[in-house]
């Protein structure tokens, strides 16, 4: 489990020190503000493909050699970025990016493999925390490596060949270090015909999961697909502050995740618990836009923090416990995909809105879609509670 954390960790290091720079390298490209969001977009449309795809390839080969293959390919596509000089090429390498990202559906199927239903929402919350401590690293070396100069474009292009280094890293690491967790005799047979994604969703209980995932991520894609612009324009803030913003939140749920979630948990349940993460989600997500300044602003992020890192093992807790051993990559893939339509749809939402109403106009929206989430994990837990 603690390779599988630095493994996961350095992964999500190179994708958070891409979150603070990617919009001001765009815009230096000759891609509009507004456009930007739709190029975040592009990631989550490469993970929708590739986390089902991912977790039922492992179901079949193993954990290992999927993790192996996929961190190749984001270490690749961060080169891709770094040499990116056109709108095309850009969106070539968010969209590997997105397909390689994939691949937690198989790291959380890892970790479901090594665990029993007694010490799995730890273990859940421990990668969850690798998450945040990425996050945490990520933006803030991103941001520093890209300095307080926007139109500094050797300094993006650097920030873009060390994320593909911590991919290569985190590659050697599996290699030598991260045995094969799922045995032969418990693997999908070869002869099996993969299922779809949508089976799932005509499962009662997985299809109110799925939904509410959909819904509650699309909130808060929105949120993080305009938070850098809308702080830029607001506060007039550049890549390095924007990264310590990030690693401030990131700071919040590691210690919600690494620390209590475990004993949360066991206490109130995994139903109530991600319901209690979506409404600090959105109260979090609505008090971005009415923030006067950065302290207000870090307020709000703070209990968006203290939401999402309440939300995301808890719901993956709950996926993970109504799947067989055999299908759990799949089942697995399946929420990630779930995940990644909502991160599509959030930014594509997002966008809209704020050539509509401007840059504050996601947040509000963002707020309202999620407490519709809210209700829909309570009502699963009602379902649930009277099973």
């Amino acid at each position: 489990m603690f390779t599988l954390f630095l493994v996961v960790f350095l992964d999500l290091i190179g994708f958070g020190m891409i979150i603070p720079v990617f919009p001001f390298y765009a815009e230096r490209i000759g891609v509009s503000p507004s456009s930007v969001i739709f190029f975040l977009g592009l990631y989550s449309a490469g993970q929708l493909v590739g986390a089902p795809l991912w977790g039922s390839l492992s179901d079949r080969i193993g954990r290992r050699p999927v993790l192996l293959f996929t961190l190749l390919a984001n270490a690749a596509s961060s080169w891709m970025l770094a040499y990116a000089d056109t709108g095309v090429t850009l969106a070539i390498s968010r969209i590997i990016a997105g397909l390689s990202a994939g691949n937690i559906s198989a790291a959380y199927a890892y970790t479901t493999d090594i665990t029993t239903d007694a010490t799995r929402p730890k273990a859940l919350g421990l990668l969850g925390s690798a998450f945040g401590m990425g996050f945490i690293l990520g933006p803030a070396l991103g941001g520093f490596l890209a300095g307080a100069d926007n139109d500094n474009g050797s300094a993006l292009g650097r920030v873009a060949h060390a994320a593909a280094i911590m991919s290569l890293v985190a590659f050697v690491l599996t290699l030598v270090r991260l045995p094969e967790s799922l045995p032969p005799e418990k693997r999908r047979a070869p002869d099996t015909r993969r299922v779809g994604m949508g089976v799932y969703f005509t499962r009662p209980v997985l299809r109110g999961l799925l939904v509410a995932t959909i819904v509650v991520v699309a909130a808060v894609a929105l949120l993080q697909s305009t938070l850098a612009l809308y702080s830029a324009e607001r506060f007039a803030v550049g890549p390095r502050t924007l990264g310590w913003m990030y690693g401030f939140t990131g700071v919040i749920s590691v210690a919600v995740q690494a620390g209590i979630i475990g004993k949360l948990t066991t206490r109130f349940g995994p139903h109530k618990l991600a319901t209690v993460g979506i409404v600090f989600t959105a109260i979090g997500i609505l008090g971005v836009p009415f923030a006067t300044n950065i302290p207000l602003l870090l307020v709000a992020l703070s209990i968006f923090a203290v939401g999402s890192a309440l939300f995301n093992p808890s719901m993956s807790g709950l996926v993970a416990a109504s799947a067989a051993p055999h299908e759990r990559g799949g089942v697995l893939g399946a929420y990630q995909g779930a995940s990644s339509l909502g991160r599509v749809l959030g930014p594509v939402l997002g966008s809209g809105v704020a050539s509509l109403v401007g840059l504050g106009g996601p947040f509000i929206v963002g707020a309202v879609v999620c407490v519709a989430g809210s209700l829909l994990v309570a009502r699963q837990g009602r379902k649930y509670a009277a099973a």
